[in-house]
């Protein structure tokens, strides 16, 4: 089933399940919990109705989403530990989705020219491959105790013109790997998660669904293998600032139907540190971590 944000609600646009649960009311098919931790808290939401994914606009499935403090205010320290709760999640989503993950392929989705939309390539380029070690010895690799990780970045269909989840595919197709790690910018409905939510689910990514332009999802149905996928977002409906300003929904004032989507100032230094987050956690859980 493709899941299109237009089809979900005239506005604003989220790719967040978190954020599609309605507060305070029991939907069949959809448990929520709230986690703490250390470092934040999570909310973990799991649907296991086609009552529940109709409700929520996704499929049935784990997400999961991590809230920090935001991420270009964390220290070295501060990243390191967000790393330690992303592998354990990982690691989690991996045995909830029943996938032994002794071949990784990580897959680093959006624009690298567009910072608002580039959190996927900068976490593909702090994730370090090793299946290549495999390649030319053996035993070395198998001292490294890793899985085997390969990484690619697909870029969107502007530049490359094709989407991106051709390109997936066909490298699935030759590499066969066990599980896709697919990172990928997000939309919120909240100013306050922009730059300090992490969601990982385990149904696959649907990229530009949050924003209304859905393109192929990238899937286990789509591609062949499970896919993770985890997001932080970066961007939120102008429009979002007219409910909040007004209330109760009201988008008919003057201007309020006229959007764009805007992300903090602050949005260079968030996609570092998210970057680093998502691919120290990766790394620390199934590759090389130093």
């Amino acid at each position: 089933m493709f899941y299109n944000e237009r089809e979900y609600c005239d506005f604003p646009y989220t790719d967040l399940a978190c954020e599609r649960r309605r507060v305070g009311t029991d939907i069949r098919g959809v448990d929520f919990k709230r986690e703490a931790t250390l470092i934040g808290s999570w909310e973990r939401i799991k649907i296991s109705s086609p009552e529940g994914a109709k409700s929520i606009g996704r499929p049935m499935g784990l997400y999961d989403t991590l809230e920090l403090e935001r991420m270009d205010l964390i220290d070295l320290e501060g990243i390191d530990d967000a790393s330690d709760e992303i592998a354990r999640e990982l690691c989690y989503m991996c045995d909830m989705s029943e996938v032994v993950p002794d071949r990784v392929l990580v897959v680093g989705l959006g624009n690298p020219e567009l910072t608002p939309d580039a959190i996927g390539p900068e976490a593909a380029r702090g994730v370090k491959a090793t299946m290549h070690i495999k390649d030319f010895d053996k035993k070395l690799f198998s001292d490294l105790e890793c899985s085997e990780i390969a990484v690619v970045t697909p870029g969107v269909s502007a530049m490359s013109g094709m989407d991106a989840s051709v390109t997936v595919k066909g490298v699935c197709e030759k590499i066969r790997p066990s599980v896709i790690f697919a990172v990928d910018a997000l939309a919120s409905r909240s100013a306050e998660r922009l730059g300090r939510t992490v969601q990982i689910s385990n149904t696959g990514i649907f990229p530009g669904s949050g924003i209304g332009n859905g393109r192929n999802a990238i899937s286990k149905e789509t591609v062949g293998v499970p896919v993770i996928a985890i997001g932080v977002p970066t961007i939120i409906d102008s429009r979002m600032f007219c409910y909040d300003l007004w209330g109760n929904g009201d988008n008919t004032r003057d201007g309020a139907r006229e959007s764009m989507f805007v992300s903090p100032k602050e949005i260079n230094e968030i996609v570092k540190a998210a970057g680093k987050i998502i691919s120290g956690g990766i790394n620390q859980a199934f590759g090389l971590f130093y």
